[in-house]
């Protein structure tokens, strides 16, 4: 806790609308975004079969690390201003500060994508025939969805999230049960795409399909093994969203019981919804076909003839773009709204509506959201930019998974320091804590040294991107240490009444 800090209890806090099965929902399906159906494709072009494999494995252990520290602090020390009460308890109000604004300029940059490609896709099916500005009409209905759902009552986030989330899941089972019919031969047309054998088995004949001369390591790592870390920002960011689910504690029900199951399962959800498509996707359908400019899901299933199927997969990266940027915009609010509770944003940001949802925040988001997508069309869709149009979307993905991860690591790190600060006042974390972090502390410090590294190998891939980053995460911090030293700074919190700080519940002991 910093110094000087005083806490008051207030019976008015986040409203606890989101139910048990909203919980399981969008832990499920809010790491299935239209990254992950649009940016698969890119990553398994640039990477090759074996190297797009372990790198969704390396990056899901990863997640599985962060959704079990992110579980212990939750349960055991309950607030309800995000992960930002965590990292300013643990790390300071200087770390928490840059961490807290960056994950909020994460989704001020992330969420204008996503709305847009909404706009992209609902082209597709309803043509305005205002030519470009279809994606622009369309993506400012989107938005103005957005403000509706995040304003009103927050029970009806968790509804339209979960009904989005069946969408997306029912759409990954039906791709894993039609790539297994594909790969033994069972669909598909008389003669393979690929290889021009008749239908049959396919077996490793796409996968390990290469040049004469090729060793197996050259064909499944055809840019080499180093390439896995170099793009793992790129992979990570196929996984943000994966702590909405965190973020939702504060307005769950029962989060003690519901929000440990729901981070559990994660390692489940990984393997099913990521690595099983995966690897089908590398077993029964060529990188070098792969791309960014489709969703691999549909090239895939459309190169064996179900065109059905494969135009249902544009229209769930709809569902998917829209998902995607609804939950993130909940998450920024929230993030911003625990900036404020804990003294490091404007006070009037903290305050709620009738539904006792964080209003003013949820404006104050919506404005750069606002100007963020404008510039986006402008650049891209009506080419203003020329060839920087090409490479916005990609810079804003990258940018997002940069300050993404950076959150990430502060959920890891005020984690260890938890444990640390426990010990230190006598307690045995194995006796004291409800819910406890699995494989603690070899699995929290591989996912604080992988996305470190990541992030480090981020500078020379992107250098701008690197030096943006830096801007958002420096920039608060500057102007939370002048108004500190200028006497601005509240000192007193304001907790919900079911609020526990580290202090209260541990004590040191006598």
């Amino acid at each position: 806790m910093s110094e000087n800090r005083q806490v008051e209890k207030s019976e008015r806090t986040l409203a606890r609308g989101i139910r048990a099965w909203h919980v399981s929902f969008i832990a499920l399906g809010g790491i299935i975004g239209s990254c992950y159906f649009l940016g698969l494709g890119g990553v398994y072009a640039d990477l090759g079969p074996g190297a797009v494999i372990l790198s969704y494995i390396i990056a899901g252990i990863t997640i599985y690390g962060v959704m079990q520290s992110f579980a212990e602090l939750l349960v055991n020390i309950p607030r309800r201003g995000s992960f930002v009460s965590y990292t300013r308890e643990f790390m300071g109000d200087v770390a928490s500060t840059g961490i807290g604004w960056s994950f909020w300029a994460n989704w001020v940059a992330y969420v204008p994508s996503e709305a847009l490609a909404t706009g992209v896709f609902m082209g597709y099916f309803i043509d305005l025939g205002l030519g470009a500005w279809d994606s622009f009409v369309w993506g400012i209905v989107a938005l103005a969805l957005l403000t509706a759902v995040n304003l009103y009552h927050v029970k009806w986030f968790g509804h339209i999230e979960s009904i989005m989330a069946i969408a997306k899941i029912i759409a990954v089972i039906v791709f894993i049960i039609f790539g297994i019919l594909i790969f033994l031969g069972l669909m598909g047309p008389a003669t393979n795409p690929f290889t021009g054998e008749e239908k049959g088995f396919i077996g490793s004949s796409i996968i390990m399909a290469g040049e004469a001369g090729q060793s197996p390591y050259e064909i499944l790592f055809p840019s080499g093994s180093f390439v896995i870390l170099t793009y793992m920002v790129w992979t990570l960011v196929n996984f943000q969203g994966s702590e909405i689910v965190g973020l939702s504690a504060a307005e769950t029900q029962d989060p003690d019981k519901n929000v440990p199951a729901a981070c559990k399962k994660v390692a489940v959800r990984i393997v099913f919804i990521y690595l099983i498509p995966v690897i089908l996707i590398t077993l029964i359908f060529p990188y070098a076909k792969a791309s960014y400019d489709q969703t691999v899901f549909a090239d895939t299933l459309g190169a064996y003839g179900l065109n059905w199927a494969a135009g249902l997969f544009v229209f769930i990266t709809l569902i998917a773009a829209f998902s995607c940027a609804n939950s993130g915009f909940y998450g920024t609010v929230r993030s911003l709204y625990g900036l404020s509770v804990e003294g490091m944003a404007p006070k009037f940001l903290s305050n709620l509506n009738k539904y006792n949802v964080p209003q003013n925040a949820t404006i104050f988001t919506l404005i750069p959201i606002w100007i963020v997508f404008v510039l986006g069309f402008c650049i891209t869709e009506l080419g203003f930019g020329g060839e920087a149009g090409a490479s916005l979307y990609e810079r804003l993905l990258c940018f997002s998974g940069f300050t993404g991860t950076l959150c990430w690591v502060g959920i890891l790190w005020s984690q260890a320091l938890f444990r640390k600060k426990l010990k230190a006042r006598g307690y045995d974390p194995q006796e004291c804590l409800t819910v406890k972090a699995q494989l603690f502390p070899a699995l929290c410090y591989f996912s604080i040294i992988l996305q470190v590294a990541a992030m480090v190998c981020l500078v020379f891939e992107d250098w701008l991107v690197f030096v943006f980053a830096l801007i958002t995460i420096f920039v608060p911090i500057i102007i939370y240490a002048v108004q500190k030293k200028n006497g601005k700074i509240r000192l007193n919190i304001t907790y919900g009444a079911d609020e526990v700080t580290f202090d209260e519940k541990y004590p040191e002991k006598q």
